[in-house]
């Protein structure tokens, strides 16, 4: 299957105001209510203002006639539209929109105060768990971006195992190796202190597109902001005999936008 077009844009909290709603449904403004801490409800009310500005751009369509449901899971779905994808990191919201097949996109912020090791430990594979101890720190979240974007592509959420896919980072080839043997490609990209984990289960047969979103007047850019670190785009899978496939509970997820 071609990939067709893929979208990556993202944008920051700092721009966006909460009186710009005027594309969100009714359903959407009422979920935002449920979360009890204010930054949260923005980073909501954000990501799904960001979303409905791309499905616009691309269809030609108005940003609020789109209809955008969330599943059992907490993934987001686009009914009768592309395959879409939402996360968030402090101030830094981003979304994927794909033409074919599914996707799947997550972010993460580096945290001194968390015990890396002991969560690679516990909850990827050993073969992952013993490089990522002899690599500096951000090897950890490189990996943690790619697997969380990948389960959020299938759509089973941190349930399906953090271990499903297996893979490391070597810039600028990203070696990856998944259990069920499902095709995919994924892609990692670097913005201010976080890394952006991009999987699709389509080969990228073209460059995806990134760019900026200004909330003030609907402006989309090209921004160099976000750079490509590794990609699977010609990389070798990982040889599977080398992974343990036990399964490990994974730990509790964030809140789904």
């Amino acid at each position: 299957m071609n990939s067709g077009w893929i979208s990556v844009v993202y944008t920051s909290l700092d721009t966006f105001e909460t009186t710009e709603l005027d594309s969100l449904s009714s359903s959407e403004v009422r979920r935002a209510g449920r979360f009890k801490a204010p930054r949260r409800r923005q980073q909501y009310f954000c990501g799904r203002a960001l979303l409905r500005a791309v499905l616009e751009r691309h269809s030609g369509d108005p940003a609020a006639s789109h209809d955008l449901i969330t599943d059992a899971n907490g993934k987001p779905h686009c009914v009768d539209g592309p395959a879409v994808s939402i996360a968030h990191s402090g101030s830094i919201v981003v979304c994927a929109v794909a033409e074919h097949g599914a996707i799947g996109i997550d972010i993460e912020g580096h945290c001194r105060r968390r015990d890396t090791r002991g969560i690679a430990e516990r909850y990827f594979s050993g073969d992952e768990a013993h490089w990522l101890a002899l690599q500096p720190d951000d090897r950890f979240y490189m990996l943690w971006v790619l697997k969380e974007a990948w389960l959020k592509c299938t759509g089973s959420g941190l349930g399906g195992g953090l271990d499903d896919l297996r893979c490391r980072v070597i810039p600028p080839r990203i070696y990856a190796h998944l259990r069920d043997g499902n095709p995919s490609a994924l892609r990692l990209y670097a913005v201010e202190n976080a890394y952006i984990g991009l999987a699709t289960t389509t080969p990228v047969q073209k460059d995806v597109t990134v760019e900026y979103w200004e909330p003030h007047g609907n402006r989309f850019g090209a921004d160099c902001g976000l750079e490509l670190i590794a990609s699977t785009d010609s990389a070798p899978a990982l040889n599977s005999s080398a992974n343990s496939l036990t399964t490990r509970q994974a730990p509790q997820p964030h809140q789904s936008s």
